[in-house]
């Protein structure tokens, strides 16, 4: 070996030893090349009704202009009205019965996953992965989980960035202004909210999406992209930057009718999660607060939906849409001090279980009427069985979810709530009624049967949509509760 050639040699090799991704050739099968970009978008406590196109009073464009160009899903629901567990069902394709985890303080090690994750498998399929926001896997600390480039503004993944390791004066300035907001910031000054005093970039969110498309401006490599992109909000802390509060006319805010109850009443979800310091504020709170509330929250919509806008945007300059299927949804709800001054989203009435959905893209076949509605009973875990079918990619075994573009689907949904000890909620719900049984809680999930019924709830959704009439062993639907029993039995024995 001559001089030059051994001085290329070492260059090289020390290139290689420091990690430097420039020289790093990956090599991709033709076939794999046409595969369509993936863009799975999502936010976190999102009411379905939140959107332009379904309340008028809410300014979307973004969520709007996608559904135009795709299929809006007016009937899908969450698995579980919670962050960790609603998170793990869609990232894994599984009930929460199905992954283990139930509430927001559990979740699995990465020794113990149910199976392979969204980001894995289109890994493994030859994908480039790159995951930005909140997954939010639970209370153990967890690698990246098939994503090889991975932010997070919150919660550290080994392999991955945070904002408090790469802007920690940043994120020390937002902890600060929301420290008064409490645990997860939904108390009720973290309701009410407040214009934050901090500029875009300085807030989580605005952070992840500066991260997201400055990764899409410098991206260099010739795979099919997996890009999933999470927000936190709109969830409490309603702390909207400036500028976004100023599109709302408080005077035209419509907020929260109350039931003509004198007390709560939700059998499935009674007394849980903070009940009494909401209702002993709410209750009293003067009509502007109310209004202040819902605006803000709107305008954390409206910012969220912009910084979509904009990373979109982005994705379209750099040609990763010309050829992409983009997916839009939210981990579950919000209550908004529906049904007697409840907040946040652990129960299972629709304002918290009904989430928005969105199917759009290039990619999607000609034979999908763009700008429709689809009312098909739909589920979260539905995502994950859509986009590895459009991207050709097979699983070793049948996942639980659909494919959101099947024929002859399912005709009604489920979802679960774990939170009252030793009970199990389930809701089997179909376009028009819905039913809620509570349980004793069993270990196996095909061990439920009809004795261990403790009590429920039934509701004529399209006569009482806000759920304040409850049928439960009512003479005049006492055919149909039997009939959604016995469905809803027969599918946990199957689960």
């Amino acid at each position: 070996m001559n001089r030059i050639k051994s001085h290329t040699f070492i260059l090289t090799l020390l290139i290689i030893m420091m990690g430097c991704k420039e020289v790093k050739k990956v090599e991709v099968h033709e076939a794999t090349k046409t595969r369509p970009n993936i863009i799975f978008i999502m936010d976190d406590q999102h009411r379905w009704d939140a959107l332009g196109m379904v309340n008028s009073e809410v300014i979307t464009p973004t969520l709007d202009g996608l559904a135009k160009e795709g299929v809006f899903f007016d009937q899908a629901v969450c698995q579980a009205p919670m962050c960790v567990p609603s998170r793990n069902s869609i990232m894994f394709g599984m009930y929460p019965n199905q992954t283990g985890v139930y509430r927001n303080s559990g979740g699995v090690p990465d020794s113990l996953q149910p199976g392979k994750t969204m980001a894995q498998y289109f890994k493994d399929a030859g994908y480039e992965t790159a995951g930005f926001g909140k997954t939010h896997w639970g209370k153990f600390k967890t690698d990246t989980r098939g994503f090889e480039t991975r932010y997070t503004s919150e919660i550290p993944e080994r392999g991955g960035i945070s904002m408090i390791e790469m802007n920690p004066e940043a994120k020390a300035r937002y902890d600060a202004e929301i420290a008064d907001m409490g645990p997860g910031e939904e108390n009720n000054l973290g309701y009410l909210g407040f214009t934050s005093k901090l500029p875009e970039e300085e807030h989580r969110d605005g952070w992840i999406t500066k991260q997201a498309i400055d990764y899409i401006e410098k991206r260099n490599d010739e795979r099919p992209l997996f890009f999933y992109l999470s927000y936190m909000k709109p969830h409490a802390g309603h702390n909207v930057p400036e500028g976004y509060e100023g599109l709302y006319d408080l005077n035209k805010i419509t907020y929260a009718k109350q039931p003509p109850w004198d007390k709560d009443y939700s059998p499935h979800s009674e007394g849980v999660n903070r009940r009494d310091m909401y209702e002993n504020y709410w209750g009293k709170a003067p009509v502007e607060e109310w209004k202040l509330m819902t605006m803000r929250y709107y305008a954390n919509v409206t910012w969220i939906d912009d910084m979509m806008g904009r990373t979109l945007k982005a994705l379209k300059e750099k040609g990763l849409l010309d050829n992409a299927i983009i997916v839009y949804t939210s981990d579950h709800g919000e209550m908004l001090g529906e049904h007697y001054y409840r907040f946040n989203k652990y129960n299972l009435y629709d304002a918290s279980v009904k989430v928005p959905m969105i199917l759009a893209g290039s990619a999607l076949p000609d034979a999908v009427k763009r700008n429709s509605v689809n009312s098909t009973p739909t589920e979260n875990i539905d995502i994950m069985p859509t986009l590895l079918d459009f991207a050709g990619i097979k699983t070793k075994k049948t996942l639980s979810g659909e494919n959101l573009l099947a024929k002859n689907r399912r005709n009604a949904s489920f979802s679960t709530l774990h939170e009252r000890e030793g009970e199990a909620a389930f809701m089997w719900r179909t376009n028009s009624h819905k039913l809620i049984l509570v349980f004793n809680r069993k270990e196996n999930v095909n061990d439920y049967t009809r004795d261990d019924i403790i009590t429920g709830e039934f509701y004529d959704l399209e006569k009482d949509p806000m759920e304040w009439m409850d049928l439960y062993g009512s003479d005049k639907v006492k055919t149909m509760q039997e009939s959604f029993q016995q469905q809803l039995l027969k599918f946990l024995q199957k689960m």
